[in-house]
């Protein structure tokens, strides 16, 4: 029986339409490769918008446009990420079953390398799974993403956190070991944001128990570091007692650490050693990068305190972690370890600081003691003194008293006051016209109590009322006969005008020293040139003349120097006319003890003297100390070890001289130089003074009282 029409029709439509579909298979879906590579390329340009473009709906609705464009940017910075690099590796695919359609699941390998500011370069493995979403016609691969596609353990409520690792600042310490700089145990007042409720009543409460002011307080709460968790240090306290500590334990947020503050409990030297202060936002930009130094931090603000901070400050160090929300450690991802600050080694004697100091008492003055074999500085004392521990814990009004003293306590007097030296000058005007040969060994000059050598009407006395004589060489710098070196002066101007000012330029005078790691004035030796370029304007001022040659030969008119150049000076004196280079730093070394660098003597120049000119010098100040007509006779008479010197009674313009002592000891092989001043010293016997000072100093070293 045949088919009905209708039904051969519909097969025969059914068959062509078989074989017009046997000739068109599905379109395959797209592949994935371009997607990874455009996050791993947003990701790497920290483009989160690009990046969060890519991701599936369900990821953008779990983590929303803040979890994601919003939080990748904050996570760099928390980072310090200076740049990012992501090397996208082969898909990986669930195998399917013979015959199954492929898998709409593929997940790319990333190796992300982050360079970051403060710990350096880390890398981590992270899987990025991605999906293939929509119809067969519309298909298109989009990112699954959660946090771990960041980093693998950045779970859900997990941060990323960049921690500031506490370093320890280096101690100051004397040639024996002695403390000089160093810390102790101390309080730390401090607020942690998070748990205050009410600002304002908190810091109120906190100002009045702790007597902070208030926008003190305020400006330390609103530091750029600080997080809801951080502890924030208002204060430091000393002394905590326990009416205090309950006053503060119960104001909201208010907590008290234990705290290392710096302490200076040998109480020497205090204008060298200086003080610390906090470090303002300027100071810690410019450090953040060496030191990590933040605001508030310690930073040295004086003296070598301040010159060798970054020696003695160390660096702080980094972690960054991520951690729970309580603060639980997670994983460490990256440190860069903090390092200790180095402890200096001065070449400073505490014995002989001490001494130096001591006998100076609260008088303005100064003694610098040096080693002239090397230019160690063994002292380096000036009066009046303070207490750097003021500094240290930060008492307004003390420091506010120190600061408007007209004394001027903090004044470095050994490297920064400026002196005329008085009669102490004239052992270079002798080495100056021995070697210019304007006056021969043995040679005796007239020491008249007026001395008019360039005529009457140019008169200048000697500091003895009666007429000498004939003097040598030996009994005019035991009696300091002004006369004497008039004339020395004058036979010098008259040969060359250069001659002198040459000379004393060449022990180190009229210039800095060049001490390392100390502020120091130059001083100043007047010469026809100098005097020309300064009173440029005056011309009856800047015409070098008779007065300012034969003032220059006994250590007056315009000549200046510090205690340290004087020091110095004798130094050379004292040996072979080397000038060192001075010496206070001698090492930089680790907590251990271990030298980690050393600073080696250094010869600066040579003074324009002969080793037998010296030798003739050196005899004229043995005379000063041991001979009874000697201007510093009394003080040395009983002291054992023997000693040369010479006194020194310089005019200044306030009236009262600056009274000046300089020697060394033991006279035979000096292994101390010293120079001592008080400043405009009242009285007839201030360079006596300055030789008893001296002498304690000589004592603490040789243990001879």
């Amino acid at each position: 029986m045949g088919m009905r029409p209708a039904i051969r029709r519909y097969l025969g439509l059914a068959a062509a339409l078989a074989v017009i579909l046997s000739g068109c298979e599905p379109a395959p879906p797209p592949e994935p490769d371009p997607v990874a590579y455009a996050y791993a390329a947003a990701w790497a340009k920290g483009d989160s918008r690009a990046l969060y473009e890519l991701l599936t709906d369900e990821a953008r609705a779990t983590y929303g446009e803040a979890g994601v464009v919003d939080r990748i940017p904050r996570i760099a910075e928390e980072m310090t990420l200076r740049s990012l690099e992501v090397a996208v590796g082969p898909p990986v695919r669930p195998r399917a079953a013979p015959g199954a359609p492929p898998s709409r699941v593929v997940a790319f390998p990333l190796r992300a390398t982050f360079h970051t500011a403060r710990v350096g370069d880390f890398s981590r493995d992270v899987t990025l799974r991605l999906v293939l979403v929509g119809t067969e016609a519309q298909a298109r691969w989009k990112v699954d993403w959660t946090p771990e596609a960041i980093l693998p353990r950045l779970a859900a409520g997990r941060l990323v956190r960049m921690t500031r690792l506490a370093t320890s600042r280096g101690r100051i310490l004397a040639r024996d070991g002695t403390e000089l700089a160093t810390f102790t145990d101390a309080a730390a007042v401090g607020l942690v944001p998070g748990q205050i409720r009410s600002e304002t009543a908190t810091i109120a409460s906190l100002a009045a128990a702790a007597g902070i002011p208030v926008d003190e307080i305020r400006s330390k709460l609103a530091q750029p570091w600080v997080r809801p968790d951080s502890f924030v240090p208002v204060r430091t306290l000393y002394e905590v007692t326990a009416e205090t500590r309950a006053k503060l334990t119960v104001i909201e947020g208010v907590q008290v650490r234990p705290q290392r503050v710096r302490a200076y409990p040998s109480g020497l030297a205090a204008q060298t050693l200086g003080y610390l202060g906090e470090a303002s936002a300027a100071d810690a930009k410019s450090a953040v990068a060496t030191r990590g130094l933040a605001a508030g931090d310690p930073i040295g603000r004086t003296g070598l305190e301040a010159a060798l901070d970054d020696a003695l400050g160390g660096a702080y160090g980094w972690r960054l972690a991520i951690i729970e929300s309580n603060e639980a450690l997670v994983e460490t991802l990256a440190e860069m370890p903090a390092i200790a600050g180095q402890d200096v080694v001065l070449a400073l004697d505490p014995a002989m600081q001490r001494a130096a100091e001591v006998s100076l008492g609260d008088q303005r003055g100064a003694v610098v003691a040096e080693d002239p074999s090397s230019g160690e500085i063994l002292a380096l004392a000036s009066r009046p003194s303070f207490d750097l521990n003021l500094f240290a814990r930060g008492d307004p009004a003390a420091i506010a008293k120190l600061n408007a003293d007209p004394e001027k306590p903090l004044l470095n007097r050994a490297t920064s006051g400026q002196y005329t030296a008085g009669s102490t000058f004239k052992l270079v005007t002798t080495t100056a016209a021995l070697r210019a040969g304007v006056y021969q060994a043995g040679e005796r000059v007239d020491c008249p109590f007026r001395w008019t050598g360039y005529g009457p009407q140019f008169v200048q006395v000697n500091h003895e009322t009666s007429d000498l004589g004939l003097i040598d060489l030996r009994t005019a710098l035991a009696r300091s006969c002004n006369s004497f070196f008039y004339e020395l002066g004058k036979r010098l101007n008259d040969k060359d005008r250069d001659l002198l000012p040459n000379a004393a330029r060449s022990f180190g005078l009229g210039k800095a020293t060049d001490i390392d790691f100390v502020l120091e004035e130059e001083g100043l030796v007047p010469s026809a040139a100098w005097k020309q370029q300064r009173f440029a304007n005056d011309p009856a001022q800047r015409v070098w003349n008779p007065g300012d040659a034969t003032n220059l030969a006994i250590g007056q008119g315009f000549f200046l120097a510090t205690p340290l150049q004087m020091a110095n000076y004798v130094s050379a004196v004292a040996i072979d006319g080397t000038v060192w280079k001075p010496r206070l730093v001698i090492a930089l070394q680790d907590r251990n003890g271990t030298v980690q660098k050393t600073f080696a003597a250094v010869r600066a120049g040579r003074a324009l003297a002969t080793a037998a000119d010296l030798a003739l010098v050196r005899d004229g100040m043995r005379g000063v100390v041991e001979e009874p007509q000697g201007t510093v006779y009394f003080p040395f008479r009983t002291f054992k070890v023997a000693v040369a010197g010479k006194s020194g009674t310089a005019e200044t313009s306030a009236g009262a001289p600056n009274a000046w002592f300089v020697g060394y000891a033991p006279a035979d092989r000096p292994t101390v130089a010293i120079a001592t001043v008080f400043e405009e010293k009242p009285g007839l016997f201030g360079s006596q003074d300055a030789a008893v000072t001296s002498r304690a100093v000589f004592g603490a070293r040789f243990g001879t009282p």
